[in-house]
């Protein structure tokens, strides 16, 4: 029975998702992304727990530059 909530569809390359906008804000949709990037790079590549981190403070670091106009003046 779909979920009225999300919708997955799958190709041999990819994944669709598609979420009810009310389901989750964006930004913890935005730190779900972020550790699916990160699970999925440290599958490929062995990634050390140190190294991991050390890209989480990166991705971090990033999205704070990006979006630190919306919280100061």
């Amino acid at each position: 029975m779909p979920n009225p909530a999300y919708q997955i569809a799958s190709s041999n390359k990819e994944v669709v998702i598609t979420l009810n906008r009310s389901l989750i804000a964006q930004e913890k949709l935005e730190q779900f992304l972020d550790y699916l990037t990160i699970s999925a790079i440290q599958q490929k590549s062995q990634l050390t727990e140190e190294t991991a981190w050390e890209l989480i403070n990166d991705i971090d670091n990033t999205l704070w530059e990006k979006h630190k106009n919306l919280f100061l003046s």
